[in-house]
């Protein structure tokens, strides 16, 4: 994942003439449209369980410019940075290390550890919608 939009799948799809698809991941019922713009190749995706009006990008191929790939989306689409609420990998730990109940005898002898926040509070927190 290199970001999430807070905008439906459809929008996005309909400004690049295309159909989204209505599919089964294992995990929800999900919209989700394929795609190749400029040697990215996208995903654009939101489950049934997710919030209204956002959507996931990834990309469906290694690629090290992830910032890039998102830029070229935007700008080929014509959307805004504002429609943007999360760049980046929200399952990747922005502090570079994560603790687990394995990791320790008790919660007591972890320290300076910052224990990762899940993908739905990292994207709680960029739209806003912290709890």
């Amino acid at each position: 994942m290199i970001g999430v939009l807070a905008l439906p799948v459809q929008p996005v799809a309909q400004r690049l003439r295309l159909h989204v698809e209505r599919s089964w991941d294992g995990l929800d019922d999900l919209d989700v449209v394929l795609f190749r713009l400029k040697g990215f190749s996208f995903a654009i995706s939101k489950h049934d369980g997710n919030p209204v009006g956002i959507s996931h990008v990834w990309l469906t191929q290694p690629q090290e410019q992830a910032d890039k790939a998102l830029d070229t989306l935007l700008e080929v689409v014509g959307i805004g940075e504002n429609a943007v609420v999360f760049r980046g990998d929200a399952h990747e730990d922005p502090a570079g290390r994560t603790a687990t109940a394995q990791d320790s005898g008790s919660p007591d002898e972890v320290t300076d550890v910052v224990l990762p926040t899940s993908l739905w509070g990292r994207v709680r927190r960029a739209i806003g919608r912290a709890q």
